[in-house]
């Protein structure tokens, strides 16, 4: 009887081992899967600001949730392509004839006019991510992955640097943009921008 109570303790503790290896495999599992959807969601939102800077719209768009296009991608591409500047300045650009004058005879001269490719024309750096974070739902938006996305920006005589909250999604295997924000002073001083700014909107 003894013997018997033996072995059987003995197998109790063979399959209580087998199950907790088993779990332990498991949860290594789901969290190299977690690891890898995390790290989807941060290039996604990488890439889609990359496109943005480069007023690559057909690729932005593309990387847009339905909501957050406001239509279809070719709608969003017109609604934010650059616009093309006209080669000859409009009436109100060009000098008056006769010109203007002011009270003491000085003419007054047209505003130069703005040029797309001009000092007036800002560069953005290398766009970075990171800080994903699980966001809940707020209003319209989904539920989904906050990322922080940096980059500079540099005008003739400064150079600064841009913080934006960015919300992805996964719809199938692919992930899509269903937010951006840019991150305000009040964002940073709680000490969460990415979810202070996402949860905002």
């Amino acid at each position: 009887m003894k013997r018997a109570v033996t072995i059987a303790a003995a197998v109790t503790v063979t399959v209580v081992a087998a199950g907790c290896s088993s779990n332990s495999e498991g949860e290594e599992g789901a969290a190299g899967d977690s690891s890898d959807i995390t790290a989807a969601a941060v290039q996604a939102a990488q890439s889609y600001q990359s496109a943005a800077n480069g007023d690559d719209w057909a690729k932005a768009c593309a990387m847009r949730t339905e909501r957050y296009r406001h239509g279809s991608v070719k709608e969003c591409i017109a609604d934010n392509a650059p616009k093309a500047e006209s080669p000859e300045p409009s009436p109100s650009e060009s000098d008056e004839f006769p010109p203007l004058r002011r009270a003491d005879g000085s003419i007054v001269r047209a505003k130069p006019k703005p040029s797309a490719t001009g000092p007036d024309k800002a560069k953005t750096g290398e766009v970075k991510a990171s800080a994903p974070q699980s966001v809940p739902a707020i209003g319209d938006h989904p539920a989904g992955t906050g990322v922080l996305v940096e980059y500079t920006v540099t005008w003739p005589n400064s150079t600064t640097t841009s913080r934006m909250a960015v919300r992805v999604v996964q719809q199938g295997d692919t992930w899509l943009v269903d937010q951006s924000e840019d991150i305000a002073a009040s964002d940073e001083a709680h000490g969460n921008p990415v979810r202070d700014a996402l949860m905002r909107g």
